[in-house]
């Protein structure tokens, strides 16, 4: 090979080093600016592996709240995308959600607030064609405040739990809720929605789906308790199970 001829060669091979880890390096750092997570499975039932990956875009250098979050499958060479809200701290994870044997994508973002609640997503990719999943409702309760200071709770089905909240008197009193430890009105408690919902497994059955929903009494600053609930797909969203756990009390 001539000189020149080599001097051309060793440009090119050189340029093409850097020009891939150039695209390398700027694929980092939209990973280390913004969220990526992927993950691979078969989730339209070709019997191919597809590409899963959430994509988040934050709202500025550092901000840790992204305006912009995707939801894209990569399936025989063709691309599914799907637009998600704006939050915080997206999660990725893959089941059979709906029982049909083909495995389904969700996705929880963190809203803002400090209840830390949750946006869920849930999708079938099946035959490559993107289909919503509902998602579970919020478990069928009766919360109210009781005279003396007590809140009760009661999940149909269940026998109501009574709870003690004369820790916070003094702010209940302040708030007008109560007089003399009675009611001014009738006043439920505030039923959030769920804050985490993730998958479970129980063996000899797949998997359920696992929530926890808080409840406060004034104000999301003042958590009482929590309904946790587990749920099973049979053509609808069916209750498996839920109960009823207090938060410990602070004087106020």
């Amino acid at each position: 090979m001539k000189k020149l001829d080599l001097l051309k060669y060793a440009v090119l091979v050189i340029s093409v080093f850097l020009s891939y880890h150039a695209v390398e390096a700027h694929d980092k750092n939209f990973q280390v600016e913004g969220t990526y997570m992927s993950t691979k499975r078969d989730v339209t039932g070709d019997g191919k592996i597809d590409i899963i990956q959430v994509q988040g875009l934050p709202y500025k250098a550092g901000s840790k709240f992204l305006k912009q979050i995707d939801l894209s499958v990569e399936s025989d060479r063709r691309t599914i995308s799907v637009p998600l809200e704006a939050g915080y701290d997206p999660e990725l994870k893959v089941a059979d959600l709906n029982n049909d044997g083909l495995q389904d994508v969700l996705v929880t973002v963190l809203m803002e607030g400090k209840g830390r609640l949750i946006t869920s997503y849930a999708y079938t990719f099946k035959d490559g064609e993107v289909q919503i999943l509902d998602m579970p409702p919020s478990v069928p309760v009766t919360a109210q405040f009781l005279d003396g200071y007590k809140a009760e709770i009661s999940i149909e089905g269940q026998k109501p739990i009574v709870l003690d909240i004369s820790s916070r008197k003094k702010t209940y009193d302040e708030l007008g809720i109560y007089q003399d430890g009675k009611l001014n009105e009738p006043t439920e408690l505030l039923v959030e929605p769920y804050s985490t919902l993730d998958f479970k497994s129980i063996f000899g059955k797949g998997k359920r789906l696992a929530g926890i929903q808080k409840v406060n009494g004034a104000d999301e600053r003042d958590p009482l308790l929590e309904i946790h609930s587990v749920w099973t797909y049979k053509n609808e969203w069916q209750l498996v199970k839920a109960k009823v756990k207090a938060n410990k009390q602070k004087k106020g």
